[in-house]
């Protein structure tokens, strides 16, 4: 009886020991096997999806090299003409207008580089490269610099101390009819001023204005700072002249800083905010003669 009874505990302690941990992990085998399917089907996906982009690479790259074919020599060079226009008319309106050497300079060489496999083109590469050479020589002010010089410059100045006028001692008025007409004149000297004609005429402030002296001043540094971001020479010099008048006339220049301020000024206005830039408008002249000696495409060519 004890033997018979031992049998079925014997199966249970077997099932429960060796199959229900052999069927869990076949069980995660299929559920592995089940997802590795499913990763295959997506990389058969990704495969068909690039191989069919590879194909349209393919295509698109065969038609390229035939559009390629089918440029002769002659449309090249045309081609290379049109840019090589192009780029010099770009240098030009870069030194005309906007007095740019440097965009001016990229341009002509782009161009030369562009009429580099136009046959006969030596001349006119020549010609590029020396007004290319010019144009990077030419020393253009760096207006930063210059703008930080002056904002310097107007920082100082507008805590300069004002200049103080000599002053007499005030004299006695006699009484009667004499006091009464010194007093008259005296008044009458402060309203009319006498210059000599031909001389530079001061501004009508007085000393004391202290405000509207800081105002005009701060006014003219703003115009000659506007000034320099145009690149107008003139205009930055007539400003500098005018700030230099003006501190000349009411503010201390034997302060230090004052002194160095206004040496900071002339300094300035000795800067060439526009300098000469070379004549690049006959360099279309080699283009014509180019075009004319390209022969026509061939007939039948698109």
């Amino acid at each position: 009886m004890l033997l018979l009874a031992g049998v079925p505990l014997g199966a249970a302690l077997l099932w429960q020991r060796v199959w229900l941990p052999l069927r869990a992990e076949l069980d995660a085998q299929r559920r592995a096997q089940a997802e590795l399917g499913r990763r295959l089907d997506a990389l058969e996906t990704w495969q068909s999806v690039a191989s069919d982009d590879l194909a349209a690479l393919e295509t698109h790259g065969r038609e390229l090299a035939a559009r390629l074919d089918q440029l002769e020599p002659s449309r090249l060079t045309a081609w290379a003409l049109a840019e090589a226009d192009y780029l010099l008319r770009s240098a030009q309106r870069a030194v005309a207008i906007d007095h740019d050497p440097a965009r001016a300079a990229l341009a002509l060489r782009l161009a030369s580089a562009s009429l580099a496999p136009v046959p006969g083109s030596g001349t006119a590469r020549r010609a590029i490269d020396a007004a290319r050479s010019a144009l990077e020589q030419v020393q253009m002010p760096d207006i930063d610099s210059l703008r930080n010089a002056l904002a310097g410059a107007a920082d100082t100045l507008a805590e300069a101390p004002l200049r103080e006028p000599g002053a007499s001692p005030a004299e006695v008025t006699p009484s009667g009819w004499r006091g009464a007409v010194k007093q008259a004149w005296q008044q009458l000297g402060e309203v009319i001023v006498v210059q000599r004609v031909g001389t530079p005429v001061q501004p009508l402030l007085r000393p004391h204005e202290t405000d509207y002296l800081r105002q005009q001043l701060a006014l003219k540094l703003a115009a000659a700072d506007y000034a320099l971001q145009r690149r107008d020479t003139e205009v930055f010099r007539r400003q500098l002249a005018d700030l230099r008048t003006w501190a000349t006339a009411y503010l201390d220049t034997t302060a230090a800083t004052t002194g160095a301020a206004l040496a900071t000024l002339a300094r300035l206005a000795e800067v060439d905010l526009q300098p000469p830039l070379p004549d690049l408008s006959g360099l279309h002249a080699a283009l014509p003669t180019l075009r004319q000696a390209t022969p026509p495409p061939a007939d039948g060519d698109p």
